[in-house]
């Protein structure tokens, strides 16, 4: 089966610490090299033990082929705007490293203007691309990665008029700037492919 869910991931980063003796009976050079580091304790050599991430992912099973579409292009759709919501946490970032550094609402505000019509003329033919359905992934996973709704963002960047004038916008083509990212519930299936993503298994 081609589509897969991930079951668990844990990681384990406390060192186990311990004379060589109780370490596999003795035999530390059993163990990896790069696993093994060791400190002078009272005279003594002490090895420690580091453990690895371990993910384990299975064949997602389906109970129908129609759920199994279903689910095919919620992966497509999230595989597109995923990116985007990347870009836009990073872009983010950036913009508020630089408005740190600018004094004055005025130019804070032409600023973001600037840096707003940039991003247009760089990103907008691609960002026309995506589906209806792909830009209302993007506006939850836009949440999920910079911790704000989109309507936060505009609202805080660019006042509270262009917000509720977005907002009015996006509610006339069924989509809501204000929509939060729920990993544990509604987005539950998104939250999956998105971590498959990065863990590089997508």
């Amino acid at each position: 089966m081609n589509t897969l869910l991930r079951l668990f991931a844990f990681l384990l980063l406390i060192p186990i610490s311990g004379s060589a003796q109780e370490l596999r009976g003795g035999n530390v050079e059993d163990y990896p090299k790069e696993m093994v580091t060791y400190t002078v304790e009272d005279g003594d050599s002490v090895p420690h033990l580091f453990t690895y991430t371990c993910v384990i992912v299975a064949d997602r099973v389906f109970k129908s082929k129609k759920e199994k579409e279903k689910y095919d292009k919620l992966k497509r759709d999230v595989k597109a705007a995923y990116p985007f919501a990347v870009l836009a946490r990073l872009k983010l970032q950036e913009l508020d490293a630089q408005l740190a550094l600018v004094t004055g609402e005025k130019e804070r505000k032409a600023f973001a203007e600037k840096a707003e019509k940039e991003l247009v003329a760089q990103f907008e033919s691609d960002m026309r691309k995506l589906t209806f359905t792909q830009g209302k992934i993007l506006i939850k996973l836009v949440d999920r990665e910079t911790g704000s709704t989109t309507y936060q963002l505009i609202k805080k960047h660019r006042g509270s008029f262009s917000a509720v004038m977005w907002q009015g916008v996006a509610k006339v083509f069924g989509n809501n700037l204000k929509a939060e990212y729920d990993p544990d519930g509604e987005d539950a299936k998104i939250e999956t492919i998105v971590e498959l993503i990065e863990l590089g298994y997508l």
